[in-house]
């Protein structure tokens, strides 16, 4: 079969955890005997002409962000070279990710005249809200309340609210799409309640193969940084507060009187854990705790989740799945991860780790020390995470056709 897989970024100009996902699947897809061509976009300042790296074809795309509420919907410049592009591919199944930023929800319909084979995955919220799910009834109800209203997209907006996104978006799915996935229950719950309905769950897998317990790995990044003696947390992705940086660090100053060897790895933009450091507003000084590195190899990733005792994701937002929480688990690492969003689809409570309310701070502290404290208790749940990655969340035992 001749499948095209869509998405607005992607390996070597695009990181996102997305892009890795797509990656992942175009693979796998390959190794079952499929024709696979990726469709994705870089910035004109790299290349102003079309980048075409074996089936990787990448498109010249650039526009003033203020406009992305607008250009998300349509851009006549990323019509014309999809059609030309499916022109030459006539694939039988396009499958599209994230479209909302470059790529457009128009390129659904350019997909629908090549094939009545046309679906999406939704890996985040940007399809109804105009940036993450935090609000406060969200907050205050652990979670169940994910409606957003009129006023939330105004104040995420601001002067680039678009008054006619959400309903193009709605329209445009329900035309074109004949499949709409979510990748957790909770954003499934969240699409409902904004319109985008039928929608089916098909959770993220990842590469168990790849994502292993790596000793040498850890043994090695441990020595690099001199933290053989150090009971590591790990945290990272995306840094901003709704990641959960402010719960976290008041658990770390709570949790160093107790554990003195206790040491925070982040991986993410140095410059902006910097602001978020400042912005918990803790009067001690924390710097020889903490450690920030910039955005790692796979290999590298894979090293440091081995070498952590503790993989933490204390969000505030809607986060809807999470990659981290799968790729530690299958490295047998024991997660303490945030009820609000898709991560309690993910850790089994404790089972695999443990879940809890980021804003109840002394709970949420409980939990990291008690895993950092136990390590009978740490090493069975990060064995228990291995075997659920294997069982439900392994990309070689998942039928991507279906």
């Amino acid at each position: 079969m001749n499948i095209l897989l869509l998405n607005d970024d992607f390996p070597p100009h695009g990181k996102s955890s997305v892009s890795g996902i797509v990656k992942d699947v175009a693979q796998q897809l390959k190794t079952k005997g499929h024709a696979v061509t990726i469709i994705t976009t870089h910035r004109t300042n790299i290349s102003p002409k079309i980048i075409r790296e074996g089936n990787v074809i990448s498109l010249p795309i650039s526009y003033r962000t203020s406009l992305r509420h607008y250009f998300c919907l349509y851009n006549p410049k990323v019509a014309r070279l999809l059609a030309q592009e499916l022109r030459k591919i006539k694939p039988d199944v396009v499958h599209a990710h994230n479209l909302h930023t470059h790529l457009t929800y128009h390129a659904l319909a350019v997909a629908k005249r090549f094939t009545p084979h046309v679906s999406i995955t939704m890996h985040d919220v940007m399809s109804f809200s105009y940036g993450r799910v935090a609000t406060k009834n969200f907050l205050d109800s652990e979670g169940q309340d994910v409606h957003t209203d009129l006023f939330d997209h105004i104040r995420q907006a601001g002067l680039q609210y678009n008054p006619l996104r959400n309903m193009c978006i709605r329209f445009m799915l329900r035309r074109n799409a004949t499949r709409v996935f979510a990748v957790s229950n909770a954003l499934k719950r969240a699409l409902d309640a904004h319109h985008i309905i039928n929608t089916e769950v098909r959770y993220n897998r990842i590469d168990t193969h790849f994502w292993r317990n790596d000793e040498e790995g850890a043994v090695r990044f441990r020595k690099e940084h001199r933290l053989e003696d150090r009971k590591l947390i790990l945290f990272g992705g995306r840094l901003s507060r709704d990641k959960g940086s402010t719960p976290l660090l008041h658990a770390l100053n709570s949790i160093r009187k107790n554990i003195p060897n206790v040491f925070l790895i982040v991986i993410g933009n140095p410059v902006s854990w910097e602001g978020l450091v400042r912005e918990a507003q803790i009067v001690e000084d924390l710097s020889q705790y903490i450690t920030c590195l910039n955005w790692l190899s796979k290999e590298e990733l894979r090293s440091v989740y081995s070498s952590a005792d503790i993989v933490t994701t204390p969000s505030l937002c809607l986060d809807t799945f999470n990659l981290m929480n799968a790729e530690a688990m299958s490295c047998e690492t024991p997660v303490v991860g945030t009820c609000f969003g898709g991560t309690p689809e993910v850790v089994e409570n404790d089972v695999t780790g443990f879940i809890r309310n980021p804003l109840h701070i002394e709970e949420y502290t409980d939990a990291l020390q008690k895993l950092l404290t136990d390590d009978v208790l740490a090493k069975n749940m990060g064995k228990a995470g291995r075997k659920r990655m294997e069982e439900l969340f392994d990309i070689h035992s998942t039928n991507l056709m279906q």
